[in-house]
This record gives structure tokens, sequence and C-alpha cells, in this order.
């Protein structure tokens, strides 16, 4: 066996070297340095270009460089071909940051070239013009640029593969096992059938065709397969659309990427490919549009699948519900009109963490399936499904499956690390069957293969194996290259008629929590202060664009909204919105929520300067209320802060302000209005005493304050907050002053203190009319692996704490019973977390802060991290933010929590207008309003196709309730609609009311037509 084994491997390793038939270097190349290509041209200034020499080290990171030469190919023999082929000494390293390359054939793009593709196939006897487009990189490594051409003999390259294949077949098996047996049996008798007694002789090339017959005949065309299943292979490519490169990068990947598949799908008829992310094709589309042609065509040939759902693969925790639906809206509209492709998979494989709320929109998207692969990567439990019933908050229900491609390790076992970046080979294709959870349930698994990140997809190797691994070989089960959408029909339906022969359903009820990555919660605070002011902003834009449209006649300016969502939609990315990209993508990113807020800014001030001057007033202070419902809040005004009472939902009030003494009370050590006394000592918050309920907030003996953990995750900086940073923390209270402080409409105290290298003012507010306890904050940060979290130890009895999450909240345990509790203990939420009692509670809410956690009666909000990769640092200096405190009397269903956490996110605009008789709007406005606090009515908008407008509201807690809907205009229609604004049915109403059902945590859309 030794022996049998030794020749099998001898022969191999010759037939790789004797593949080769001849290598000519390529010289006489010119060069020139660049930036970022405009259009795919290369620059004209010749005199400028010069002659590349062997000598010559490109070591420059983040360059590009333009690479010349004419040159015509010789003749070549029959059962030959020829391949430009270019080294850089650097392959077999990661694709995604080494040079890569877009290679120009007489003016057209013909592929890409990376670490994993090193060759291009020619024709002989052809001139060429060729032109090479180089990355340098982003690492500062030199590295050579060596242009030769290659000759290839098909056949002994086509028996090299018939040998490998089989052999790393056997290598997956036991040597006990009769498929070991049968395949290394007929290898050394092909072997044996070798003349190698002169190599390229025809005695030689007879002999490679007699093998090659011997194992078609004896191993390939057995069909030895396995019977229980298909390995369905999909070809892929996994591009980030940023990360460790900028947006500039991922465009240029894109093509390079997209290119090479289009290069190796001439060469191999059989090849499919799928790629998910509309923003990929966008930037394909703009930057090389005959390239996107021929995307195109492979489309409608049926070769080329674009299915995904999302505009990009979005990150699921931060979004907002609105931004949820615009992902899809935005993508889906994009895959339809662009392809003619009706996407109905969410396919969303490297995301961290997924809302309980997707099922249910994903459902009134018309998306029937989701996909993913990230959640094998918790720490402390595993999955115990594969496919199943996802069920989501409000009892939706979508049909799920986990990517489970593996690697099979004989020696170590089974690793619980599946990918969306596999190869096919025999160990993925023997590790992914046997990973493989359910078999009961659909023996049937899936592959996506190719090299991500600009590395190219698919490469020649992987396509040669797929083709000998389809045949059968012993051991093995066969594959197939399949659609990921028919590979998801036919599993749906194996599921489905298991279940009912099996009589049971796995269904996952709840959040897909990522028991990893809980840093990306808090990671970059810029952005994330960015994404939640843009989705804000964004819905008021749209809110005052409508209502100035139906009261006025003025013009929506949807093109300018949808393209400020677009930009927003690209920063959700699940690298660049979670904080685990580089500096130079937050630069950038900065600049685009510059775009939005000075456009969204722009508009709302605009409209309100326009409604203003059409009202019919004596003159005073415009409110503008952005919120559905009727608000009363401490409002700026231009002449300073004001107390408006009872601004009408979704629209205006005139008011005159009255003066009236401020009657909060405010000392160094405490501050006291009708609602609360607050006690310090020693500059952190030991009392809160509720006067109206005479009960105490705060747990005897402990303080609300601030307090800063050790931050050392044993790996991925950015993304990780381990759990060993729970047993390792300082109290802040180092403090260097406490001040009362007295404004117009609030008064509170001032706390300055220091902890390591940093210093903190918090202003902890208390109001006159308001029920809420404000705490400003600013912080000079200069700490270094370190988490800052503020922390309120609180008088209560619960076992559970509620967050919200998008349109509805979720409760999580705050105990660390199991393995599944403990895993939790950093968690997301949108705007706000509680903790209640059954008639008490507190409501903690934030402007701009996702990471939470709770241990029995201690609630956290995490302020600030400190990772040093892949942005050193990035959170260093001064940094501002906001969060309050709203106790409650009552259920948190009768706290109005979401309302609290809207408006406090979505502030009252105030405009000081002059006395105007000849207006005609009136001096108090409401465009739409709901008799109930719970269910929000979160987005107003002009319809995508049409003049009427759409308003998307929810049930925001655990409750069903008969609600009615006001508007401001006689209304024609009411519509319900699907979240993509297709009509379903008619809605009655009466008198411009319309009552609806609401359900928990149900989303309902509709269209109205106003008069």
């Amino acid at each position: 066996m030794y022996n049998t084994e030794r020749r099998i491997i001898f022969t191999m390793d010759r037939l790789e070297r004797w593949r080769t038939v001849k290598t000519e270097a390529l010289d006489g190349f010119l060069y020139i340095e660049t930036g970022y290509t405009e259009n795919n041209i290369p620059p004209s200034d010749k005199e400028k270009w010069k002659e590349y020499t062997p000598d010559i080290k490109l070591c420059k990171k983040e360059k590009h460089f333009w690479f010349h030469k004419k040159f015509t190919t010789p003749r070549v023999k029959d059962g030959q071909e020829i391949n430009f082929r270019l080294y850089t000494g650097l392959e077999g390293q990661w694709s995604a940051q080494n040079p890569q390359v877009l290679v120009f054939l007489n003016g057209e793009i013909v592929q890409g070239m990376d670490t994993n593709h090193t060759e291009v196939l020619l024709c002989g006897e052809t001139d060429y013009d060729m032109y090479l487009y180089l990355y340098s990189g982003s690492f500062d490594n030199p590295f050579e640029f060596k242009p030769s051409l290659v000759w290839t003999d098909k056949e002994i390259e086509g028996l090299y593969y018939d040998v490998n294949v089989a052999y790393r077949t056997a290598q997956c098996l036991e040597t006990y096992e009769e498929s070991y047996s049968i395949i290394t049996r007929e290898l050394n008798a092909a072997s044996l059938i070798l003349d190698t007694r002169e190599i390229y002789s025809d005695e030689f090339n007879e002999s490679i065709k007699k093998a090659r017959k011997y194992l078609k005949e004896n191993l390939y065309g057995k069909d030895y397969a396995l019977c229980d299943g298909i390995v369905h292979c999909i070809g892929h490519t996994h591009i980030d659309v940023a990360w460790l490169w900028t947006l500039a990068q991922t465009r240029e990947k894109a093509q390079r990427s997209f290119a090479t598949v289009l290069k190796l799908m001439e060469q191999y008829p059989e090849y499919k490919f799928m790629s998910s992310q509309p923003q990929l094709y966008k930037y394909v589309k703009e930057a090389a549009p005959e390239l996107y042609e021929k995307i195109k065509e492979k489309v409608k040939e049926g070769r080329w699948e674009v299915e995904g759902a999302m505009w990009l693969e979005a990150d699921c925790n931060l979004t907002s519900g609105e931004s949820l639906v615009r992902q899809i809206l935005f993508g889906k509209r994009f895959m339809k009109e662009e392809f003619g492709v009706d996407s109905h998979i969410l396919w969303l494989p490297d995301v961290f963490g997924y809302s309980a709320a997707l099922p249910q929109i994903l459902n009134k998207c018309g998306v029937d399936t989701f996909v993913t692969s990230k959640i094998s990567w918790s720490e402390f439990n595993t999955m115990p499904y594969d496919m199943f019933i996802w069920q989501g908050i409000d009892g939706s229900e979508v049909f799920t499956y986990f990517l489970t491609a593996q690697e099979h390790r004989k020696s170590e076992g089974p690793d619980r690390y599946t990918t969306y970046v596999a190869e096919i080979n025999p160990k993925y294709v023997i590790g992914t069957s046997k990973r493989n959870q359910q078999k009961e349930y659909s023996p049937d698994t899936i592959i996506t293969f190719g090299w991500g990140d600009g590395g190219g997809g698919p490469t020649k190797e992987m396509l040669e194996n797929q083709r000998r691994l389809a045949q059968g070989l012993p051991g093995t089960l066969k594959t197939e290259i399949t659609f990921a959408s028919d590979f998801i029909e036919k599993t749906k339906r194996n599921f489905e008629e298991s279940t009912k022969a099996l009589n049971s359903t796995p269904k996952w009820i709840g959040e897909l929590y990522l028991e990893t990555h809980r840093g990306t919660y808090t990671t970059v605070t810029e952005i994330k202060k960015n994404n939640r002011t843009s989705e804000q902003l964004l819905q008021t834009t749209e809110g005052i664009s409508v209502i100035a449209s139906e009261t006025l006649g003025a013009k929506y300016p949807q093109k300018g909204i949808n393209d400020m969502w677009e930009l927003l939609l690209l920063n959700q990315f699940h690298d660049i919105l979670p904080g685990s990209s580089i500096d130079e993508v937050y630069d950038e990113s900065n600049i685009q929520y510059g775009h939005i807020k000075e456009f969204g800014e722009g508009i709302v001030k605009a409209n309100l300067m326009l409604l203003a001057e059409n009202i019919k007033t004596d003159g005073g202070i415009m409110v503008y209320n952005p919120n559905p419902f009727v608000l009363s809040d401490v409002v700026e005004t231009e002449s300073g802060q004001i107390y408006a009472k009872d601004i009408p939902s979704m629209g205006w009030k005139i008011i005159k302000p009255e003066k009236c003494d401020l009657n909060v009370k405010a000392e160094d050590n405490c501050i006291e209005n009708k609602f609360y006394k607050i006690c310090m000592k020693d500059g952190r918050i030991a009392s809160i005493y509720d006067k109206t309920e005479e009960r105490e907030l705060v747990e005897k003996g402990k303080n609300i304050g601030l307090r800063i953990y050790e931050d050392y995750p044993s790996g991925s900086d950015a993304w990780n907050v381990d759990e060993s940073h729970l047993e390792k923390y300082w109290e802040i209270d180092d403090i260097t002053g406490v001040e009362a402080i007295i404004e117009e409409k609030r008064a509170g105290v001032k706390i300055s203190g220091k902890f390591g290298k940093s210093t903190f003012v918090q202003n902890v507010y208390l109001y006159d009319e308001l029920k809420r306890i404000d705490f400003e904050t600013e912080v000079d940060w200069q700490e270094e692996h370190m988490l800052l979290k503020a922390v309120f130890p609180l008088n209560l009895h619960t076992t559970e704490a509620s967050y919200e999450t998008q349109f509805g909240y979720l409760k999580r345990t705050n105990n660390r019973n199991t393995s599944w509790d403990f895993a939790k203990f950093e968690v997301c939420a949108q705007r706000w977390a509680d903790m209640s009692e059954d008639n008490y509670g507190v409501t903690l809410i934030n402007d701009s802060k996702y990471g939470h956690s709770a241990y029995e009666n201690e609630l956290y909000l995490t302020l600030l991290k400190s990772a040093e990769r892949p942005s050193k640092y990035r959170d260093k200096g001064k940094q501002s933010f906001k969060y309050a405190l709203c106790p409650h009397k009552g259920t948190l269903s009768q706290s109005g929590a979401t309302a609290m956490a809207m408006s406090y996110n979505r502030p009252l605009r105030a405009e000081i207008i002059k006395e105007n008789p000849i207006g005609y709007l009136p001096e108090k406005f409401s465009l739409v309003s709901c008799n109930s606090n719970n269910v929000i009515i979160d987005t107003v908008k002009k319809a995508e196709d049409n003049n009427s407008t759409i308003i998307r509201l929810y049930q925001s807690m655990n409750i069903t309730e008969n609600t009615v809907l006001s508007f401001g205009k006689n209304i024609k229609s009411v519509k319900l609609c699907d979240m993509l604004e297709n009509e379903i049915n008619s809605l009655e109403f009466t008198d411009n009311t319309l009552k609806l059902a609401v359900k928990p945590f149900e989303i309902i859309t509709m269209s109205v037509e106003f008069i």
C-alpha cells in the first residue's frame, strides 16, 4: 500500500509539471503609475510611459499602474493551448489585499487576474494589444511583475486532474474502506500504463490517452457515488462592499471578479454563477457598461443568477425597520428593472446576527426564503438546525437555510464553522455532506464555491474538480452545478414532505443571535450616530415633503430623496456600519453622511419656510412635529428654549410662549421637580425618588454612573467583546466638580470627572413638565482597549429585560441560567431598553447607542469602545451623546416607550413667523394621526410609482388594538399594500377616518389618495 500511494503521488506530481510544455518570458512592457482610472481608459500621454525591466520592484501600497504591450502569438499545436501568465511572487497568499489586475485585450475587458487567477487564455496566431490595469494591493510588501506565454498540453492536464481529484478523495477516506481500495487500485493501474521513456514522444502521448481512457472506464465511468443526496454547487464570489479597502477599490474588485467569471464561462459551458448585491452591479454598470451588458446576456441565457433581495448585505442589528424595508425595496426593484428577475431569497451569508422582525418584512416584500451561514460562528452554542421555519416576533414565518460548506478533517473531527467562500474539492464535498444535521429532512447540500473579496470567484481548478466529482467517485456524493434558487426550491419540497412524514417541523422562534461580534454594536461611534440621525432625517424629509405637496402643491423631491436613501443603504453594509472597516472607509462615509444631512436639512428647512409663509396667523412660533402622535416637549428656537404643548401629529401649531418661572430646583448635590428628587453622593447618583409613585428607583447602597471595563478580545478587535470583560472593571469616581446648572426650561447638575487619560462632563437635567431624566455627556476619550458603560442598578425585581428591535421589541432573560442566556451578555437594541415589574418600570432611551446588557436588576448601556484594528483607536477624541431615563407606572405596553424614544430621536422643529393675514393654511394642522401611542405611524412618503401617499405603521407592543387613523385632508381612497407598494385590496373609511385592528407587532402599509 505504501508503494502504491507513493507511485500515485509521484505520477501526479510529474503530470503537474509535464502539462506545461513551454514557458517564454514576455518582455518589453511599458508602464506608468496612475490613480484610479476613469472609464477604464489608459493614459494617452505616451511620453510619460517607461519601459519595465525585471529589476524594478513594485512595492508601493494602494497604487495603480497601467502596463502595455503589443504582441502576436505563435501557432499552437493541436491538443495544446496558449495562455498569458502573470506571476507576482505572492501566489497562494490572500487575494483580497494583494495585487489584482484587470486585463484588456484589443480594447475589451477580458478577465481579472489575482493570486488565484494567474493565466488568461489566448488564441494562436493572433495580434494582441494588451493593457493591464494593476492595483498594487494594501500591503507594503514588494512584488514582482513577471509576464510570460505558457503552452499547456490539454491531455496531460486532463490526466493530472483525473488522478488528482481521485487521489484527494482517497485521502478523505480510511485506508480500510472499500472505496479507498478501489480508488488507489485504479489509479495505480493507470500510472502503470504511462510510457515515460521519452516525454512528449508519440508513445508518451498515446499512453496518456490510454491512461485517461482506463480511468474513464474503470473509475469515473462506474458511478460509485453514494446515493444519499447530491452536493449542489454554484459559483460565487462574496465581495465585502468595504472593509480593509475602500468603496473605490470595491468598484474595481467587482469588475475584475465578474470579468473572470465571464471568461471562465467561455471555457466551461456547464459553469453557472450567482452574485447577490445590486450595489456591485451598479458599480459595474457605471464603470464598465460593455462588461455589464455581457452579464445581462448571461442572465438571459440562464448561466448567471441574480438573487439576494437586499441592495447589499446590510447589517440587520443596527439598521432601523424602515431601512430594512428600503434595502429590499431598492434591491428588488433594481433586479427587476435591470434583469427582469424577482428576487425571492434574502441572501446574507456574512451578516452579524438577524433581527426577529425580518420574517414579517420578508413576507410582506415577496421574499420566501432566508439564507445565511454566519450563525455557525457562534461561540458557545450550536444551532440545532440547518433548515427550519423561522418565526418572527409577530408570528410570521419564513423558510430558512444555513449554508453548511465545510472541509472534511479526518484527523481533527468536525468543525462548527461553515463557509460561504468554499472550494469544490473532495474535502469540501465530503465535509459539507457530513455537516448536514438534518439529512432526514433533505439529504442534499450546497457549496458556494469561489474566492471572495476580489479573489475572482471560481478557478479553473475548481471547475475541473467539479467535472470529475460530478461523475461519482467512491466514498463521495455526486456534485451538480445548480442555481441557488433551484436548490432552495428542491430543498423546500423535500423539507415539506419530510415534515409531514415525520410529523415534526423544525422551528426557531425569535432572533438569530450571533454569539460573537458583539463589539460591532458600539465600535466607531461616529457612524452609529450618523446612521441614526440620517435615518430619522430622511423620514422627516419625506413626511414634510408630503405635507408641502398635499397642502401647497409643492414638488416632491423623489429622485433626491431616493439618491440619499441609496447613500444611506450603502453605508449600512455589514462591515461599514458595524465599525469593522479601515479609517479611509469612515473618512468617506462622513462625507456621504454630510451630503445626506445637507440635502435633508435643506429640504426640511425650505418646506418649513414654505408652509410658514402660507399660514394665516397674527404671528408667533410655528412648531412642527414630525412624529405620529401629539407631542409636548422643550424645543430650541432662535431666541432660546420654549415649552411647546400639544403639537399635532405629523403637522404644526402656532404657539405664543408664555413667560413662566422654572420650577426645577437645582443644587450641587440635588435636583428636584414635581416628579422626581435626585440626590448625588460623591458625584454619582445615589437616589432617584419617584414622588408620584412614592418609590425609590436606585438600588440601596449603589449608584448610577459610569464604569470602565478592560477590553482585550481574544480576536477580531473591532468586532468582539469577550465575556472576560465582565470580570475586570473600575467605577469612575474621580469626580473633579459638581455644580448646579439653570437653563430656560430645564435645570440640573453638571458632573465633571476623569478616568485614565480621559475626561468627561455629564449634565443631568429635569424639566417642569416632562417625566424624563436627561443625561447629556461629553467625553474626551483617550483610552485604549477599554469599554465605557453607563450603569443603572435599579430597585426592581424582574427576570427579563425588554429591548426595542425593528418594528417591535424582544424580551431577553437577565440571568445566566443556561449557556444560551449567558451568551447574550451584550445585546443590541434600537432606541430603548426597559426593565419592568408588573406595575412599574424604567425605560432607558438612547440617541445613537446600540450595545446594551442586563444582569439581574442592573441595566447597562455601552457608550464607547477603543479597538486597535482595523481602524486604530478611531473613537479617540471628543465624543458627545445623550440618553434618558423614563420611569413609568404600569406595564411596558402602558409606558409609551416607543413614542418617547421616537420623539427623543425626531425632535420638534420651530420657526418664528410674522403676522400673515392673507395666508390660507390654518394655524393648527395634522396630516395624519392615530388614537393609540403604541400604534406607530413610522413612515409617510410619496409612492414610488404614482402620486399617492404611502403610510406605514406598526403595533409596537405585544397587544392587539382597535385603532383609528384620522386624516387632516379629504381622502379619495385607501388601499392596503405590501411593503413593495403593490396594492392588495381597498380599505373602507368614513369621514376621513379609518378603523384598523392591529395585531401584536403587525406592520401595515397602505396607499392613501388625497383629494
